[in-house]
């Protein structure tokens, strides 16, 4: 008699093996009916939550740290911009009175005068930016924080916090830089307009979005 052989398992087929199956029922636990629930940790699970901001503390559409990083950011690259190009320019006209009596006369010579005169424009640009950068920001910072804060005091994000905030950033900024008396009214209506505008168009935002 011919022994009978078990028919040939075809090319490709992949039995799970008795451990993964063993594994798989330890990560899985059924509770109640036909709920399932996986053992193991997310990875998402450890992250942080983002907060929940009531609609009425949100200033267009974004939470506290997110519109102080935003403002800050904005506030610096607006100032060194504006340094940059003030910065240049007057490195520019100083290279060109410290040696308009001695021109060069060869085209090598005004070759690198030119480049010299580049390179001290582009250095004295990139170094006033970065200081109007500095204060630009940090005044922007300062708005902010204040602004933020009067809205958590008072529980409640509008207008009126933020000329309060405005108001105080002048203040601050004509104290650090110890402008004149006529500066400082200055300074002090500046802010006080800045907030209004921003304030008011934040609260524009809120109710035009619903959010209120």
């Amino acid at each position: 008699m011919k022994e009978e052989t078990a028919p040939p398992v075809p090319v490709g087929l992949v039995f799970p093996q008795p451990h993964a199956l063993l594994n798989a029922d330890k990560q899985t636990e059924v509770h109640g009916k036909g709920s399932v629930t996986n053992d193991t940790q997310s990875p998402y699970s450890t992250m942080e939550s983002y907060r929940d901001y009531p609609s009425n503390m949100l200033r267009a559409g974004l939470s506290t740290k997110p519109r102080l990083i935003l403002m800050t950011g904005l506030g610096s690259f607006w100032g060194f911009s504006i340094g940059a190009y003030l910065g240049g320019k007057q490195s520019g006209l100083q290279y060109l009175a410290e040696n308009a009596h001695k021109l060069p006369t060869t085209v090598q010579g005004w070759y690198f005068y030119h480049k010299t005169k580049n390179y001290r424009m582009m250095l004295g640009g990139i170094k006033r930016g970065v200081k109007y950068a500095g204060k630009t920001g940090g005044l922007c910072l300062l708005y902010g924080g204040v602004e933020a804060m009067l809205d958590d005091l008072r529980g409640e994000a509008d207008v009126l916090n933020s000329v309060s905030a405005g108001v105080t950033s002048g203040v601050v900024f004509s104290a650090l830089t110890k402008l004149s008396r006529g500066s400082v009214r200055y300074s002090i209506v500046f802010g006080a307009m800045f907030g209004l505008v921003a304030g008011g168009l934040s609260d524009l935002h809120r109710y035009a979005s619903g959010e209120d």
